[in-house]
């Protein structure tokens, strides 16, 4: 039963992504693309992988989707005209060389998992309990430092661009109780995930996409008045996720003279710190990707 049910699932994955492709409007495009990342993080579920799931779900689709909703409304409309030919045989080659790429890579992986074998072993020094967390936060820190750089980086191509502020459209008489649910909800969930981030599945990037949809709810329903001051603190606190995290590799360096070893016995503190400061940042970050600039914020 749970075979039929992965066939399943990969095709529906296959077919939403074929229909976002070939879809001429553009908010069924969207549909698509979203409906495509949900089901993408329910496979990750099956392949045993919480966290990337919860990331995929999240940001993946939740955040990316909104985003994409918001340039196809922006956007001119086009003439709906297919491609010339010699332009989609090489985009199938391409694409067809690419998957050729990655089922090779896969068939060749070695069946020895070596690296899960070494992190369970170290485990218990990383101050943790969450193999991911662990990786993440620690055995693979650098990683997610150069992650907020990127982050980060967009969000400053998004200020030299300064798109304008979506303008807040009344929803109807049900988006202020609607709010008063979902904002407190939100907030609570964040708490949540990234608290037990260091023993099960969550963290800063899910905690910080779900507070920044929160965020989006006040900002939307016009709740909170998009002004240069607000949005210019959030541009702050989008930065400061990076300061901590670059201030912890300095403090790091002083006391243990190698950047990110944390000192010993202090692992668990060092990365619910850090943590903390970035879902505050990565929530600031994904709002601000959403909204744009204090350049042109709404008066």
């Amino acid at each position: 039963m749970s075979l039929a049910f992965d066939i399943l699932l990969a095709f529906g994955i296959v077919f939403t992504a074929a229909a976002a492709l070939r879809a001429r409007d553009r908010v069924a495009t969207v549909a698509g693309f979203v409906v495509t990342g949900l089901l993408v993080a329910l496979s990750f579920v099956r392949l045993g992988a919480p966290d990337v799931a919860l990331a995929e779900a999240a940001i993946g689709a939740g955040l990316t989707g909104a985003l994409l909703l918001r340039s196809a409304r922006r956007l001119k409309q086009v003439e709906n005209r297919m491609s010339p030919p010699v332009h989609r045989f090489f985009a199938a080659l391409i694409a067809s060389a690419f998957a050729g790429a990655i089922a090779w890579a896969v068939y060749t992986a070695s069946g020895t998992a070596v690296y899960p074998a070494l992190v369970s072993e170290r485990l218990a020094e990383s101050g943790v309990t969450n193999p991911v967390t662990a990786v993440l936060l620690n055995f693979r820190v650098w990683d997610t430092l150069l992650e907020i750089v990127v982050l980060f980086a967009a969000l400053v191509l998004v200020r030299i661009v300064a798109p304008a502020f979506p303008q807040p459209s009344v929803l109807g008489q049900l988006m202020l109780p609607f709010a008063r649910i979902i904002v407190p909800m939100c907030a609570f969930i964040a708490g949540h995930l990234l608290w037990q981030g260091a023993s099960v599945p969550g963290g800063a990037f899910q905690a910080g996409a779900m507070l920044a949809g929160g965020l989006l709810v006040l900002l939307l329903g016009g709740f909170a008045l998009p002004t240069p001051r607000l949005l210019t603190w959030g541009t702050m606190i989008a930065f400061a996720g990076l300061a901590v995290f670059t201030l912890a590799a300095l403090g790091t360096e002083a006391l243990t003279g190698t950047l990110l070893l944390y000192p010993d016995g202090a692992e668990k503190v060092w990365i619910i710190a850090i943590e903390s400061a970035l879902t505050l940042s990565i929530a600031a970050m994904l709002c601000l990707l959403f909204c744009g600039t204090p350049r042109r914020a709404m008066k």
